[in-house]
């Protein structure tokens, strides 16, 4: 068995004797004390043999954290960097510490395909996820799953709306407190939810339960990577009270009409919250509810933030904020200055707030205009992480383009289908496709509001445009066609009904 190499402070030790035995020893000899020197200088030499004879191990960089704040159906106007309408100071955070995107998208203007989008970093309408009723197959990778195989600690907080495996049986989250079963709706006051699979019930309020969760999983995980991702049910409406189309034509109508429609809804603000903003939205309880539901939401980000900041992560922490999709009447949430809302591929429906920060890499204080998608992610966080991302994902590495490495735009063209009309964003233009086949073309630099339609003097660009959508169409395989086409026949006889 060959010998075992003394660590340096066995060697120091051996030295301390060593003198130790010289001094208490003064009638041992010079002969003997050269004996003794000759017995030992191998054994010295031997225990040197890593400083000179051997190379060292390079150090392995730290790899990123990953907190993905994914929020339900925040509209444009409810951050406060983007409209100031509504006090978001922990957002805003964000925002200084790293990126706003005025052009960020998401994949669907709808809750469930579009989550499926930025889990997948891959168009949902290519495994067929086109309404809430679909799902992520399990065949496909998600990017908690990436991170996971390459010894991420993953962890899943809040709502799941896909069908399929759930969250603790995907192989690709550690932990998970989220949804029992796939749902649109969490019950803000009295939460049930499964962790890791087990059913659970709370009397907390969900967006603090959520925030709390989140603070305890970055303390209990500071020492390892890390990837969690809280999707919040904020500011999402508990239940139905009215179907949503009937209530977008009458807040429509009073709008154009120049009043103030108090859109019936059950409250989703901590009880009492609400009366806070009253005098801000005189005659509108709903919107009152939903800005405190928003405050609420911001605190709770701001914990997050907050324990990053005192367990000194916050250097080496990607941070994503985003909304599934645009907000709606229903919820009272507001996109202004954008046309449209949820379920709609105008503006409204897919442009969210969208924010991100890496100190140190993310330049602090850029606002970016270039467009950019949810798609962007995976890919994004997979390069930081030194991590091989699978090859068919849609979204692109951001950061070559924040920094200024890249100065070209991020996407060739963005595509979007919903309810039977379809969009296609190139550069600043953008087409819309209406249920009718009517085309709608916009320049987004000029009309953001989209209320400027050029397609009788842009004829040739609307046909570039046009046959851009149908090349990407029929990439799409025929279980999604066939899907797409079974949504917008049911929601054509819905919007029928609602005429009536």
């Amino acid at each position: 068995m060959p010998p075992t190499k003394p660590n340096r402070l066995q060697i120091m030790v051996m030295k301390r004797n060593l003198f130790i035995s010289a001094s208490v020893q003064p009638a041992m000899s010079l002969p003997s004390l050269a004996r003794l020197w000759l017995c030992l200088l191998p054994l010295l030499l031997f225990a040197c043999l890593p400083v000179f004879g051997q190379a060292t191990a390079a150090p392995q960089p730290v790899r990123p954290n990953l907190v993905v704040l994914l929020c339900d159906d925040l509209g444009y106007e409810d951050v406060g960097c983007y409209s100031n309408v509504v006090k978001t100071p922990n957002m805003d955070r964000i925002a200084q510490m790293g990126v706003k995107f005025t052009a960020g998208y998401v994949t669907a203007p709808l809750c469930g395909p579009s989550r499926a989008g930025f889990f997948t970093g891959r168009y949902q309408e290519r495994f067929g996820f086109v309404d809430n009723g679909g799902g992520i197959p399990a065949a496909q990778t998600l990017l908690p799953g990436t991170l996971h195989d390459a010894g991420y600690h993953t962890g899943l907080i809040g709502k799941w709306h896909s069908t399929g495996p759930m969250p603790h049986l995907r192989g690709c989250f550690d932990e998970s407190l989220c949804s029992v079963i796939s749902n649109p709706f969490i019950n803000y006051h009295h939460p049930t939810l499964a962790r890791n699979g087990k059913v659970e019930h709370f009397d907390q309020y969900s967006t603090d339960l959520f925030g709390d969760e989140a603070v305890k999983f970055i303390g209990n995980h500071q020492s390892q990577p890390f990837s969690l991702t809280v999707t919040f049910n904020a500011p999402h409406i508990l239940r139905v009270l009215t179907n949503a189309p009937t209530i977008r034509r009458d807040y429509d109508a009073a709008l154009a009409a120049g009043k103030v429609y108090d859109v019936p809804k059950v409250p989703t603000a901590r009880p009492g919250e609400a009366a806070k903003y009253a005098a801000q939205f005189p005659g509108d309880s709903a919107r009152a509810d939903t800005v405190a539901t928003i405050v609420a939401l911001d605190q709770a980000i701001g914990r997050i933030l907050d324990k990053l900041q005192q367990t000194g992560l916050a250097s080496n922490t990607i941070v994503f904020l985003f909304a599934d999709n645009g907000g709606h009447p229903e919820n009272r949430s507001e996109n202004r200055p954008l046309r449209d809302y949820k379920w709609s591929v105008y503006e409204g429906g897919i442009r969210v707030p969208f924010l991100a920060a890496y100190p140190g890499v993310f330049p602090a204080g850029l606002v970016y205009t270039n467009p950019i998608s949810s798609l962007d992610i995976y890919p994004t966080v997979t390069a930081l992480a030194g991590v091989q991302p699978p090859t068919n994902l849609d979204g692109v590495n951001l950061t070559p383009f924040l920094t200024g490495q890249n100065q070209a735009e991020p996407h060739d063209a963005l595509f979007f289908s919903m309810d039977r009309a379809e969009a296609v964003r190139q550069g600043k233009w953008k087409l819309v496709l209406s249920a009718d086949g009517t085309p709608h073309l916009f320049d987004l630099e000029q009309d953001v509001a989209e209320k400027h339609d050029l397609a009788a003097v842009e004829t040739d660009r609307v046909k570039k445009l046009t046959a851009r959508w149908h090349a990407w169409a029929a990439q799409m395989p025929e279980k999604a066609q066939k899907a797409m086409a079974h949504l917008e026949t049911a929601q054509e006889h819905l919007r029928d009904t609602i005429k009536d």
